[in-house]
């Protein structure tokens, strides 16, 4: 037996000492009874390097995460001195990954991060931190954050660029690109814009050019295109420096449109399908009175009808291939007359407020005027064929007198400017006439002054160069001449009544004019829309001004006879007069058989025909005159009284 005595001693606070314990043990008998260990469910065991997704140590306590998160964000500012990136470039990622991924970095450290980012500008200026501040710049959806976080973003971003002009190029590429986005969301875009265009001025050319670049494709879609244009034009407020360029830009982009637009319509009426809308080719003369309206109405038919083919074929209906195709067609035209009614609609509205009488009276209104008159000159005049661009001048012109006198002295002054070219002042007859015709707004006495300008110019036109005719040349050489009197005439058609004076006589002697200008040599009769001409027959002979119906008679069988191949013999008919002349007069006399086609596009153009965009069409109401409104009686004439 082993007796192993160990004495312990303990003192107390009496400083007693303790009994001594003996403590015996039998190495065989003695049983070891063991510690039992448990672990608590309320211990949690960390890794030192698990971190969460913002990269640092994890912590339930709020204040501690961001303290731990401050202390990593400036760990990572210090680790640039020594030209080690990695943990700035595992913030970038974060930064850099969209909305929808958990990873993302928390609103709370992305506050932490400005804060100390907006105090450290200069320590990031190194190409370590491009891809930082890039990712910040391009952060996705930065103007949805809160209220606080987006006031924090906006203040690093004024910060930065202050500090380091060069990023603002990619910050004006960044808010320019979002223009496509709904006004309601782009507040904060154009407060950053307005910002550095006032702290930096020079920037404003290159806020233009990206104006430029981002401009939604004609075939995004069509809220794409509202969109952009109305942050263009909300742009335009605080900005007026660009106005020139924005509306120079949205001009340009609507006759894209426009023209392709009426690509499609003239596609469309080329299709067999479309033979009810051509009309008869037989001689009934109810077809070829028909006034100028008739092709509106035919554009308007024709939309409609690709509207109802599109739904057919979304029914399933249209299985044939021809049809098939008809209906992409339609489908096109309806969704670019779409787009350009809204964006019409959407300037016209926008034009209203611009040009109210009190801007009109500050002369900002006019200032607007007078770049969008530029812009017509430059831009919409040589285009041919537009249909619906013009309105805006047609519109904008009319909130004042002042305003319709200053456009149609411009129309006058390029219609017989010398500097121009014949195609110019063809376009520029056309509108005056066109417009003097359609604006409701118009004066009579506007109606007056425009009508006696043309007539004096005509009839020193006849005195001077009417000889001329019989000389060797076509009578292309007097295409000014034949605008100018189918614009009078077109004019006359529309304003007849304002052409009287109270006793009912009439104006500039319209009757003594037209009866010297139908007889003359020029025959303009013949060479001028015959729409229009069978129209104006009608109106004078009703009032009693010219007989025209025997001169137009006399055109048709001179035509129909060079069309067979009877004119044998170097003869002409004017007036139901048969008279011989040489071979040079004849070659003047025939070369509407020849080349008449080069006057058809001139002669049928009418700039301020009916409009068949819906919305924009109920804008114009009140601005414009249905032929309805005032041929009067003159359309349901019998045909057989001429």
């Amino acid at each position: 037996m082993i007796a192993i005595e160990r004495s312990e001693t303990t003192m107390n606070n009496s400083g007693v000492v303790a009994e001594k314990e003996e403590v015996d043990m039998n190495t065989k008998n003695v049983s070891v009874k063991r510690r039992k260990v448990e672990f608590s469910e309320d211990v949690m065991l960390h890794s030192i390097s698990a971190r969460n997704a913002d990269g640092v140590e994890d912590s339930k306590d709020p204040q501690i995460a961001e303290t731990m998160y401050r202390r990593y964000v400036l760990s990572a500012l210090e680790a640039l001195d020594t030209k080690d990136s990695s943990l700035i470039d595992s913030i970038s990622n974060q930064m850099s990954l969209p909305t929808s991924n958990k990873e993302r970095i928390s609103e709370s450290n992305l506050n932490i991060l400005l804060d100390i980012l907006s105090s450290n500008v200069s320590r990031i200026d190194s190409p370590l931190c491009n891809n930082l501040i890039l990712s910040i710049i391009n952060f996705e959806e930065w103007y949805e954050l809160p209220t606080a976080s987006l006031t924090k973003y906006i203040f690093f971003i004024q910060v930065l660029c202050s500090s380091l002009p060069k990023w603002w190029q990619d910050i004006s590429m960044a808010i320019i690109s979002k223009f496509i986005l709904a006004p309601e969301k782009t507040i904060k875009h154009h407060e950053l814009i307005a910002y550095f265009i006032k702290t930096i001025p020079s920037t404003i050319n290159m806020v233009g050019d990206f104006l430029v670049k981002f401009f939604p494709n004609k075939n995004d879609s069509k809220q794409k295109l509202v969109n952009y244009i109305t942050n263009l034009l909300m742009l335009t407020d605080y900005c007026k420096e660009l106005r020139f360029l924005v509306w120079s830009l949205l001009i340009e982009k609507i006759i894209t449109l426009d023209v392709e637009l009426q690509n499609e319509l003239d596609e469309l009426d080329d299709d067999d399908e479309l033979e009810e809308f051509d009309g008869d080719s037989s001689n009934d003369e109810e077809d070829e009175d028909s006034d100028e309206e008739i092709e509106n109405e035919e554009n308007k038919s024709i939309i409609l009808e690709a509207e109802q083919d599109n739904d057919n074929d979304e029914d399933g209906d249209q299985e044939e291939e021809g049809e098939t195709y008809s209906a992409e067609v339609s489908q096109s035209i309806k969704e670019l007359s779409s787009k350009l009614d809204s964006i019409l609609s959407l300037l016209t509205s926008k034009l209203s407020h611009e040009v109210s009488p009190e801007k009109i009276e500050s002369g900002e209104g006019v200032g607007l005027f007078n770049k969008l008159t530029a812009l017509f000159k430059s831009h919409v005049l040589p285009t041919y064929y537009t249909k619906s661009i013009q309105y805006i001048m047609f519109y904008i012109s009319q909130q004042q007198n002042e305003l319709m006198d200053s456009f149609l002295v411009t129309l006058i002054d390029i219609a017989f400017s010398s500097n121009e070219t014949s195609e110019t002042k063809i376009k520029s007859l056309q509108y005056l006439g066109s417009y003097i015709a359609r604006a409701k707004k118009v004066s009579k006495t506007q109606v007056i002054f425009v009508t006696s300008y043309l007539t004096s110019w005509l009839n020193r036109f006849v005195l001077e160069r009417e000889e001329e005719v019989d000389q060797i040349g076509g009578m292309e050489r007097f295409k000014q001449f034949y605008a100018t009197f189918q614009a009078l005439c077109y004019m006359f058609c529309f304003r007849h009544s304002d052409l009287k004076d109270a006793d009912g006589n009439w104006d500039c002697e319209l009757d003594k004019f037209f009866q010297r200008m139908v007889i003359s040599k020029f025959n303009p009769l013949k060479y001028c829309n015959e729409n229009v001409m069978m129209m104006f027959a009608r109106i004078t002979q009703h009032e009693g001004i010219a007989y025209c119906f025997g001169i137009i008679e006399s055109n048709n069988n001179e035509r129909l006879r060079g069309i067979m191949g009877r004119s044998s013999t170097p003869t002409t008919e004017r007036n139901g007069v048969t008279d011989d002349k040489s071979s040079s007069n004849f070659t003047a006399s025939t070369w509407s058989l020849v080349t008449r086609q080069q006057f058809i596009d001139l002669q049928s153009y009418f700039p301020f025909d009916p409009l068949f965009l819906k919305e924009y069409k109920i804008m114009m109401k009140d601005y414009y005159i249905e032929w309805n409104e005032a041929s009067g009686d003159y359309e349901s004439d019998d045909d057989s009284d001429d």
